[in-house]
This record gives structure tokens, C-alpha cells and sequence, in this order.
């Protein structure tokens, strides 16, 4: 008897000692003595001892059931994250949250043309034009393919301002200013250049479908601004550049835009500050809309 007590010891010490390994929940130990016969089965995750035992009423039977559920949770049953960049799935976004830090050079990207459309003091300025390169060379940072990035380049660009049919540019001065031309004389043509440089500033987000949408602002240097004027009066044609204009040295834009497939976009920017400080010229300001193409 003593043999099968001992033995049933050695049976139950294991099975709760690997049970207490797998859960937090105490198990309770029962000491059987007299024990005839003990059956040990397990399904799944579910173990059941059974032991018969004999006392002074007769046989007794007792049973002990226990399951185990794994304290580790499964993926399915993990909360569901919340993804950084659109259209990327669980996993990719868990790869590339834990990937590195990728740096890339780019040159002679996102060129740009697009109409400007002024408002505020416009005066006798018509609706612009404007183009260029956003940027002749860049860097940009990401933790790879469809993930958000960040960028900072140098860009080039010219806005072209025309004037009001039967006004021209002229310059009383230090001011550059828009007059009527006078009775006998016809405006061949008419307008305000301005050259500048831009500093790029961009955030982009990948939306899944090759669609990338851009926010960032562009900090322009406006280096070179000149006026032109061209008036006939048939026989007699005049010709006029003004140079060594006074317009604002920096002026700062907001833009964001939706490319397709890297390579064909539209955009919208704005310009909050005025091209000229008064009173050396035109005090309007401008938005403008336009398409890209990108390399």
C-alpha cells in the first residue's frame, strides 16, 4: 500500500508542478491513502486523475480536473494598431515601425507649373503665372517603401505677373506702379518677373493605391524681380526694363499636394505675405493651383 502511495506522489507532483508552470492559479494537492487504482488522461489542455481507493465504507472513487489556458495572448486577439502610413497592413507596419532610419538623395524632382491667382490690394494686376523645379536637389528621410516621410530640398522657381489690359509697368522712383497708358499708345506687352529660390519643407503620407498626399511649407528667396513694358503707337515703339526692384527678400508659402504613382500630381499653395512692402510696389498677395511631374 505504501508502494501505491508513493506512487501516486510521483504522479500527481509532476503534472501540478508543470501546471503551476503554465498558470498563476494555486493547485490543490489531495493525499489519497489506500489507493487501488489511478488513472491519468489528458485532452488538450484539460488533465483528469482519477483514483480508487479502500476504506472502511468500501471503494471510493475521487477525481481531480484541471485545465491550463496559456497565458500568452494570441496575435488574432491582440489589440489592432492604428496605422502609420494608409494602405499598409498589420505586419509591414510593425516591420518598418522596428526598420531603420533610411536617408536618400534626389536631384531634379517635383517640377511644377500652375496658375496664381491674386487677391487682397491686386490693383491692376491680372492672375499669374509660375513654375519651376521644387526641387534641383533633396534629402529625405523614411523608415522605408510606403512609409510617412520627411524631406528638405533646394528648389527654383519664377512667378510672372501681367498687368490689366491698358495698363503698363512703370517706376515713379523707388515704386514700382502700375499707370493707364496714354491716349495714342497701344501695350504690347506687359509684365513683372520675380526669380527666387526655395527651401522645401515637406511631409508626406502614402494612402495606399500609389496615392501620396504632401503637406509642407516652402520658404522663398526672391533674389532677382524685374518689370518689363513694351506700348507702341504705330510708328514708335517703346521699350522698358526696370531692374533693382524693392521686393520682400523672403516670403513664406503653404502647399500641399496628391501624386499618383510618383510621377504625375496636382498641388495648391498660398502665400500669406504680401511680394511687396508698401510702398515699393503691388500689395497683393496669392494663392495658386497647378499640376506636377516627378522624377
Amino acid at each position: 500500500m505504501r508502494d501505491l502511495l508513493f506512487t501516486l506522489i510521483l504522479v500527481v507532483a509532476p503534472v501540478c508542478n508543470a501546471m503551476s508552470q503554465r498558470s498563476e492559479t494555486p493547485d490543490t494537492v489531495k493525499i489519497i491513502k489506500n489507493a487501488e487504482k489511478i488513472l491519468v488522461s489528458r485532452n488538450d489542455d484539460t488533465t483528469l486523475i482519477e483514483v480508487e481507493a479502500d476504506n472502511d465504507y468500501g471503494t471510493e472513487r475521487f477525481s481531480y480536473e484541471v485545465t491550463v489556458e496559456d497565458s500568452r495572448a494570441d496575435d488574432d486577439d491582440l489589440p489592432i494598431e492604428f496605422e502609420i502610413p494608409f494602405g499598409i497592413g498589420k505586419e509591414k507596419a510593425k516591420r518598418h515601425r522596428h526598420s531603420r532610419l533610411k536617408t536618400t538623395v534626389f536631384g531634379l524632382g517635383h517640377i511644377y507649373l500652375g496658375q496664381r491667382f491674386n487677391y487682397s490690394d491686386k490693383g491692376n494686376v491680372k492672375n499669374s503665372i509660375e513654375g519651376g523645379f521644387r526641387d534641383l536637389i533633396g534629402v529625405r528621410w523614411s523608415r522605408g517603401e510606403h512609409t510617412p516621410s520627411f524631406s528638405i530640398g533646394i528648389g527654383m522657381g519664377f512667378q510672372k505677373y501681367l498687368a490689366q489690359d491698358g495698363f503698363a509697368y512703370t517706376r515713379i522712383g523707388s515704386n514700382l506702379v502700375l499707370l493707364p497708358v496714354e491716349e495714342g499708345y497701344s501695350v504690347k506687352s506687359t509684365h513683372m518677373h520675380v526669380i527666387n529660390y526655395q527651401i522645401p519643407l515637406i511631409l508626406t503620407f502614402p494612402m495606399g493605391c500609389d496615392v501620396e498626399f504632401s503637406l509642407g511649407g516652402i520658404g522663398c528667396f526672391n533674389t532677382y524681380a524685374y518689370a518689363h513694358t513694351e506700348i507702341s503707337n504705330g510708328s514708335t515703339k517703346i521699350n522698358t526694363t526696370y531692374k533693382r526692384l524693392q521686393q520682400r527678400l523672403f516670403t513664406a508659402e503653404l502647399m500641399c499636394s496628391l501624386g499618383v504613382c510618383d510621377i504625375l500630381g496636382v498641388y495648391a499653395s498660398w502665400s500669406p505675405m504680401t511680394l511687396f512692402q508698401s510702398p515699393y510696389g503691388p500689395q497683393l498677395k496669392s494663392w495658386s493651383i497647378g499640376a506636377t511631374i516627378n522624377f
